[in-house]
């Protein structure tokens, strides 16, 4: 630069000279940074005073005006230097975030792709390999409060795991730089998701520096988000498909269920009215024959009243119920259904309590029928004879309260939760005749209604509890006297 300007010292201005300097140090800033321009600053004044400051070839300086042109260049020359080299620094940095993100985009949209947890390490371990990075992928399974892992790469020693455990219980990264170069990984990521903590990412360099596992750590963290959002969304799809394959199966056994009990229905009809005609028969057939007609009219009868249940249950469970509900007094319930089972409940002591204010309440005659009639029928099945029953409504802050209770062993405590379901009985291997429908059945009633239902042992017995929403009754406009 200096030997560019010497020949124009006699034709340009000192002014000028001083900008072809500044501009000097302007691009030292920007093309080989801080330390060479800061030195270029410095030259830029001392060649300035040797060369073009009277008098030339010499250091001093006659007039002291040049001294302020010395210090004002300096200043501006390092300013220069230091906002050039942020300039060069912050472009550099940039184009950095630029590739990161590019590369980012990529591993996203191959794990995107990917359909399986082992594929997510496939993908993971390719793209670090690229910066000379072993990874292993320990996907979390957690049962009964227990954690577990399930490895996809290199086999990790029990010391790893430990960390691992650490990380993933933590939930915050774990580094052990003291192991490096001995073959093990030394940073533990956990694989963070919106909702769970979905496993744990172990990094180990493929060299001795542990620095350039340090140097990538926000390009680590930003690969074990992707994976845990890949992860947890492998997750859930796998949740999803399983609650489609269970609706499937259960509409398939519905609509089953509902074809068989409906076509069985008519030829038991047909048998039970042919066993009647034969008990029925003049002039009487054999005492024997007519035993065994009895026999067959009374299976049938049992035979029915199942199907009836499955058929029941088939129309409660395909939702598409249609509740006849209207505003009505619950006692008549109590008494249609203690009628119907007159028979069962013969040989036990029925204990009925219910107030005298009991408020009209909105239900389905028919449906909550068939509720209080299963629930006293269970509580004379599973009692002996001379056994207390007991039928107790109550009007609560919740709701419209009825307890049917009965003396006898109750349900075994690991079960209690469990008899609402489907075909499951109150006991393992009970001795009383029945197929596990019934308290399903009043379930899918109750809660048609809106309402609740457990089962809950007592001292001595067990009780089914339900509740209906009460709602406003219609007032009853009084007739006025003729």
């Amino acid at each position: 630069m200096t030997l560019g300007t010497l020949p124009l010292r006699e034709l340009l201005d000192v002014a000028n000279i001083v900008m072809l300097f500044l501009l000097t140090v302007f691009v030292a800033a920007v093309w080989l940074g801080r330390g060479p321009s800061v030195l270029a600053a410095f030259l830029s004044v001392a060649l300035f005073d040797f060369f073009f400051v009277p008098p030339h070839l010499s250091f001093a300086v006659t007039d002291a005006q040049y001294v302020v042109t010395f210090a004002v260049m300096l200043a501006v020359g390092l300013i220069t230097s230091h906002l050039g080299a942020r300039l060069s620094e912050q472009t550099e940095q940039a184009q950095a975030r630029e590739r990161d993100t590019r590369v980012l985009y990529e591993l996203a949209k191959d794990l995107g792709g990917a359909l399986s947890v082992g594929q997510v390490a496939e993908v993971t371990k390719r793209f670090l390999g690229g910066v000379d990075l072993d990874v292993t992928v320990l996907a979390a399974d957690v049962f009964d409060g227990e954690t577990t892992f399930q490895e996809y790469g290199r086999h990790l020693t029990e010391l790893e795991r430990n960390f691992a455990r650490s990380a993933n219980e933590r939930q915050a990264i774990v580094e052990t730089d003291s192991l490096a170069g001995t073959g093990v990984a030394i940073v533990f990521l956990p694989l963070r998701a919106p909702t769970h903590v979905r496993g744990v990412l172990a990094v180990a360099p493929r060299t001795d520096d542990a620095e350039s596992v340090r140097s990538h750590r926000p390009l680590l963290e930003a690969v074990a988000s992707l994976v845990a959002l890949t992860i947890e969304r492998l997750h859930y799809a796998e949740a999803v498909r399983h609650g489609e394959l269970e609706v499937a199966a259960e509409r398939l056994r519905t609509s089953i269920l509902s074809s068989l009990s409906h076509d069985l229905r008519t030829p038991l009809t047909s048998l039970v009215g042919l066993a009647d005609t034969l008990v029925q028969e003049q002039p009487p057939l054999p005492e024997r024959v007519i035993e065994t007609a009895g026999i067959i009219r009374d299976q049938a009868h049992s035979m029915h009243h199942l199907l009836s249940n499955l058929l029941e249950m088939a129309r409660l469970q395909a939702g598409n119920i249609m509740l006849n509900r209207e505003w009505q007094p619950f006692e008549e319930i109590v008494g249609s259904s203690t009628r119907l089972l007159s028979i069962p409940l013969a040989k036990r002591k029925l204990e009925i309590d219910l107030p005298r204010d009991l408020p009209l309440v909105y239900f389905d005659a028919v449906l909550l029928e068939r509720v209080v009639c299963n629930l006293l029928e269970n509580a004379a099945k599973y009692s002996r004879d001379g056994a207390r029953i007991q039928l107790i409504a109550r009007v609560s802050e919740n709701g419209f309260d009825v307890a049917v209770c009965n003396d006898g062993r109750g349900f075994p405590e690991d079960r209690v939760d469990q008899v609402f379901e489907l075909f499951v009985r109150g006991e393992r291997e009970p001795a009383v005749a029945g197929t596990g429908m019934g308290l399903a059945i009043c379930k899918a009633i109750i809660a048609a209604h809106g309402g609740t239902i457990t089962a809950e042992n007592r001292p001595g017995g067990a009780c089914v509890r339900f509740t209906l929403p009460l709602g406003t009754p219609p007032v009853m406009e009084e007739e006025a006297p003729s």
